[in-house]
């Protein structure tokens, strides 16, 4: 009776290692659902997603995380205020509330990579150490998607009688902003495009420093560009709204991924140049 049921858990687990959705478990802790989105070459940054389920009685914390794959791993909130959105690190960890699940997503709380020893390729897995305030450390593999994956590539239910399904995470509205986080050795950006689809958009951006500190500068040009489309680069002049942020409006003529760059003027003669892929739906 040992060996046969010996048997059939070791051909669940291979199963489930074959899928790619085998969710990590500590305690009253479920890990599910870890992924992320590939990079294009000489990106330092990469978003982390995943769900978390919590099927105690007691709250929980994620506290931090690390990973081989990245310098340094942060736990992030984004908020918006006056319609600009904009991320910031939580010091305080991430509240995994009892008998609850928490979904991090793109645009929402999540994990982010910073310092990545190379891009993230898509089909690879990346290994996290996730540590809890109760349950300790999770280890767990984050599969990485293309450019502009919207959620993890399989969606599974538990089949244990004591979880609830996992939720996938929810897909973007074409006319919801989106998003993205630019991190350059003296600059990084938070640039939001609004509306997410073709057409007239809205991009803004918040500066900061190396420190994530607001960062003032002397202006500020945006390029969009979509080479597969045979679209040639297109660049606009930016106002300043505030003492750090700047509006450009532009037209994305297609769906699709596209190129987005910024030229920071520091002051005289001292100009930053850094870029980002988009999703245009």
């Amino acid at each position: 009776m040992f060996n046969r049921l010996g048997k059939v858990a070791m051909i669940a687990a291979a199963f489930g290692i074959l899928l790619g959705v085998t969710p990590a478990v500590a305690r009253d802790l479920s890990v599910a659902q870890a992924w992320s989105r590939a990079t294009p070459k000489g990106a330092k940054v990469a978003g982390g997603y995943l769900t978390i389920e919590n099927r105690g009685t007691e709250p929980d914390r994620l506290l931090s995380a690390s990973s081989t794959a990245a310098t340094k791993v942060e736990i992030h909130q984004v908020s918006t205020q006056d319609g600009i959105m904009t991320m910031r690190p939580l010091d305080v960890g991430l509240t995994i509330p009892p008998e609850a699940m928490v979904t991090l997503a793109p645009g929402a709380h999540h994990i982010m990579f910073i310092g990545l020893a190379a891009p993230f390729e898509e089909g690879q897995r990346i290994p996290v150490s996730l540590n809890f305030e109760r349950a300790g450390r999770i280890d767990t593999d984050f599969e990485v998607g293309p450019v502009g994956a919207k959620g993890p590539r399989l969606q599974i239910a538990s089949t244990e009688p004591s979880a609830s399904a996992a939720s996938p995470a929810k897909l973007a509205s074409a006319d919801e902003p989106f998003f993205t986080h630019i991190c350059g050795t003296r600059v990084m950006a938070d640039v939001t495009v609004t509306p997410g689809r073709s057409g007239p958009v809205e991009i803004v951006v918040k500066l900061e420093d190396g420190d994530e500190k607001p960062l003032t500068v002397d202006a500020l040009s945006v390029t969009l560009a979509n080479p597969d489309k045979g679209i040639a680069p297109v660049t606009g002049k930016a106002e300043r709204v505030g003492a750090y942020t700047w509006r450009v409006r532009m037209t994305a003529g297609s769906s699709g991924k596209w190129s987005l760059s910024l030229g920071i003027d520091m002051k005289t003669d001292d100009r930053i140049d850094v870029a980002a892929p988009i999703l245009i739906e």
